[in-house]
């Protein structure tokens, strides 16, 4: 299923009840005064506003332009005319103008929830993802403003785009608690939890997901194939890849379920950036200061966390948890692994965490690795007070496929095509070895 931003932000022309104030000029004779409506000059501004992207949605620029000039003219004013405008310059790709214009419309009413909204955005499309969530809680915490919950969706999706999930999650909760029958939030969780490889979690968004929209599409297909074959109930996902293909024979994922029973679909992409951004996390060896924002108030607040990058947010009220307390969820949750720094690749069978630990922080001394893996069932030798380091490999058994192994080792499918030379698409034989760490590496090791 393909990731997609939309729906972002579509220029939103509600024509609220405009005050029909009237104000006097005067033209060259000065004692003739002239009567102009104000109301009558919004309504018309706001025609060819709509007239404007009526054309920029057809590709018309020349005339899109022509019609939010003459909107500007009849209301100078008037916050859509700016707000237009910034979507016009965004359409034909003039970044410094689009922010000139939302920025104006701001100076006008600091306070317009759907320029806020649209303002946060058009910051994330430029990758300025702590600037667009500020901007778009403001849009949030407007009193009056009715769309929260499509906020919080394109909140989440932003953070997606900005591979920060936890707090895409937290965003996505909050959309579905303000719409609890809001398809495109329900169908953006279900996706995100099985790129957590929380099926049993993704597979309660999908029966919500289905109960609450009457037009399933054929990306949601896929995806509740996936989540059900990932669990190994086998009937019932090819149930849902006989509707794909009957309902839309047409589409991309029919094409592929036929093809390859959906090998890698897109929450399976977002399932290796889950993995990727679980790797960078555990290269953090320090706590940093983080800020929480809130739609309620915009002065920072701090706690101790973890943060990824500039965007330091995490979730309001609420502590990220620490390293060491994120490896021992993960191994409650999986119990045959445990995901560790430490400065050697090594094996063992113990089944504590802290023991794990102990391990590594002893074997820091003996070698210069210094890559994350992951501990797996596999002995650890020990001579001299010395580790001997056997390299981890996986014999292909039946079934199993390059993105299966790397799911269930937790290694990045990329390093095992380095690793063991394998080029798309990926022909495995039943009984072939593959490498789950770099041999280069554990032959300088031995040296």
């Amino acid at each position: 299923m393909m990731t997609k931003l939309s729906p972002f932000f579509i220029v939103l022309l509600a024509t609220s009840s405009l005050s029909g104030c009237v104000t006097q000029n005067y033209g060259n004779d000065k004692e003739t005064p002239l009567i102009e409506n104000e109301s009558s000059n919004d309504e018309m501004a706001m025609t060819r506003i709509t007239l404007g992207i009526g054309y920029l949605k057809m590709g018309n620029t020349q005339q899109a332009k022509l019609n939010l000039e003459k909107a500007k003219r009849f209301s100078p004013n008037l916050v859509q005319v700016h707000t237009a405008f910034a979507h016009y310059y965004d359409t034909v790709d003039e970044p410094v103008l689009a922010t000139k214009a939302y920025e104006h419309a701001l100076s006008i009413n600091s306070e317009d929830a759907d320029t806020l909204n649209n303002y946060g955005v058009f910051l994330c499309r430029q990758e300025k993802y702590a600037a667009a969530e500020e901007q778009m809680l403001k849009a949030i915490a407007v009193p009056s403003y009715i769309l929260v919950a499509q906020s919080y969706e394109n909140l989440a999706l932003c953070q997606l785009k900005a591979k920060h999930f936890d707090k895409a999650e937290i965003y996505l909760e909050k959309s579905i608690a303000h719409s609890p029958n809001r398809a495109s939030s329900l169908l953006q969780m279900m996706r995100l939890q099985y790129a957590k490889s929380d099926f049993t979690l993704a597979q309660a968004y999908l029966y919500r997901y289905e109960k609450s929209t009457q037009r399933i599409n054929a990306d949601a297909l896929a995806l509740a194939f996936k989540i059900f074959a990932k669990q190994g109930n086998k009937r019932v996902a090819k149930n849902y890849g006989a509707m794909l293909v009957k309902m839309f024979p047409s589409s991309f994922s029919a094409k592929q379920y036929i093809l390859n029973e959906l090998y890698h679909i897109d929450a399976d992409k977002l399932a290796e950036e889950y993995r990727a951004s679980l790797v960078s996390d555990k290269s953090t060896e320090h706590k940093k200061r983080v800020v929480i924002l809130s739609p309620k108030n915009h002065k920072v607040a701090e706690t101790a966390g973890l943060s990824r990058d500039g965007l330091k947010p995490i979730m309001a009220n609420s502590v990220m948890p620490t390293m060491q307390q994120n490896v021992e969820l993960l191994a409650k949750k999986n119990k045959t692994q445990f995901i560790v720094k430490q400065n050697v690749k090594q094996v063992t069978q113990q089944k504590s965490p802290e023991t794990v630990q102990k391990i590594a922080d002893e074997t820091d001394s003996e070698y210069s690795a210094t890559t994350d893996v992951v501990i797996n069932n596999a002995q650890v030798k020990q001579k001299d007070n010395k580790y001997s380091v056997p390299l981890p490999i996986h014999t292909v058994e039946k079934g199993d496929s390059l993105f299966a192994i790397s799911e269930h080792y937790n290694v990045v499918m990329k390093d095992l095509e380095l690793w063991n030379k394998l080029r798309s698409p990926y022909m495995l034989s039943i009984g072939d070895e593959l490498y789950l760490a770099d041999p280069k590496s554990a032959a300088k090791r031995e040296e």
